[in-house]
């Protein structure tokens, strides 16, 4: 039998629940004569035909949006609830890090609880009792250790469960979310961590919302939509496919004849009706640009009362939901360009260097050291293209593009330079 896999799945199904309606669907319909052999009729259905294999020392990332599947479809390969159809399979030592208090017990201490987690891995008591200082110093606990965990945050319930994933030797990690939760320092540590463990050959299946996670941890992804896989490949190529479905223009002005001013918080002193983006050459309407290239944005206001003073806000974010760049009215012109009648606002932005993909813009306006007077969240969408110079920085993807030159210098000439 060919063992060179960690984990396999084959045809796999699940649904939870009684399956006594579907059931009683089916018999229904075949008492009307109705053989319908297509089970996706008969659900509803977490998990949908998923089938996949996980090589030992590979790193595979799972995304997709709220209710795709992807915590099922840890939880099965954990073994913590079965399928309903199909197989999965494990091959090796799993530690599943699903939830941030699994097989933790709250009334033990830090210390009880690493004993009791090194235990439920298959671990002695003397093989343990060898681990827990490495534990103790990475999970940075100090004498909460011995203090019941009902006393710690959810932030330090993740560091001790972290802590024994990542030092008891596992062959599998399946990790779901966990990294969101600690401090910039901790989830730092997690990062280094998780690397060396998948340079050592540990097979590491990763969930979460952190895309960039996904592109800095994983050599291979799988984008799960509606329980199903729908696309396998490298993780930058999962991710454009993934920032693609996740573009809903159903919240943006551009995609509308003009948005409701009336159904927006804020004092109302005007209200934002629209927003488009014009070429700064030609003037021409924009739906896109290059990297680095430059653009305008006019947003109509519908103004109510004079508004003489206000910081006006526009932000561009990435799918992600990582702001890009924040630009505000400088203090300087914020007087000049006081509104005392209907009015459209222009901003200028020059070299914008931000990656090949797709983006939004949200806009807010305020009053000086004051209340929102208006703010529309997702107010437009734009794409950006790049040529081959740029699309080759996509392979390991950021957030902005910097054009760079490299040299070769001699370390003997530059040596000489510095004592002249």
């Amino acid at each position: 039998m060919n063992r060179d896999w960690a984990i396999e799945t084959q045809a796999v199904w699940k649904r939870y629940g009684l399956p006594l309606r579907p059931w009683l669907r089916r018999q229904v319909d075949q008492l009307r004569g109705d053989n319908n052999k297509d089970r996706s009729d008969y659900g509803p259905w977490a998990l949908r035909d998923v089938s996949f294999t996980v090589k030992h020392g590979e790193s595979l990332g799972i995304v997709g949006k709220n209710g795709a599947g992807k915590s099922t479809l840890l939880k099965l390969i954990a073994g913590v609830s079965p399928a309903t159809y199909g197989s999965v399979q494990v091959n090796g030592r799993l530690f599943p890090m699903i939830e941030l208090a699994a097989g933790i017990h709250r009334d033990l201490t830090g210390r009880e609880n690493i004993k009791l987690l090194g235990a439920i891995m298959g671990f002695t008591a003397a093989q343990m009792e060898a681990k827990i200082p490495e534990i103790e110093d990475f999970a940075g606990l100090g004498d909460w250790l011995e203090k019941p965990v009902w006393q710690y945050s959810s932030g330090m319930q993740t560091r001790l469960g972290f802590s024994v994933a990542v030092n008891v030797d596992a062959d599998i990690l399946l990790i779901d979310e966990v990294l969101s939760v600690g401090d910039v320092n901790f989830q730092k540590k997690c990062l280094n961590r998780m690397d060396e463990l998948s340079n050592s050959g540990v097979t590491i299946l990763f969930v979460t919302h952190s895309p960039y996670s996904i592109e800095r941890l994983c050599e291979r992804a799988l984008l799960l939509e509606d329980g199903r896989i729908t696309a396998s490949g490298s993780p930058s190529d999962i991710l454009s496919a993934y920032f693609k479905g996740a573009l809903d223009r159903s919240t943006v002005i551009a995609s509308k004849d003009r948005i409701a001013a009336d159904q927006r918080e804020g004092t109302g002193a005007f209200r934002i009706l629209d927003i488009n983006m014009h070429d700064v050459v030609s003037g021409r309407e924009i739906t896109a640009f290059s990297t680095g290239d430059s653009a305008m944005f006019r947003i109509t206001l519908d103004v109510r009362e004079p508004v003489p003073n206000y910081r006006f806000s526009l932000r561009i974010v990435d799918p992600a939901n990582t702001v890009v760049c924040f630009v505000d009215v400088p203090l300087s012109t914020r007087q000049s360009l006081g509104l005392e009648r209907d009015s459209v606002l222009e901003c200028r932005i020059d070299n914008i260097n931000v990656l090949p993909g797709q983006y939004w813009i949200d806009l807010v306006a305020r009053e000086i050291a004051g209340p929102v007077i208006d703010s529309v969240a997702y107010a437009y969408a734009f794409n950006v293209h790049g040529d081959s110079e740029v699309m080759e920085q996509m392979e390991h993807r950021g957030i902005i593009y910097l054009a760079a030159s490299w040299n070769l210098i001699d370390k003997g000439e530059l040596e000489r330079a510095s004592d002249a």
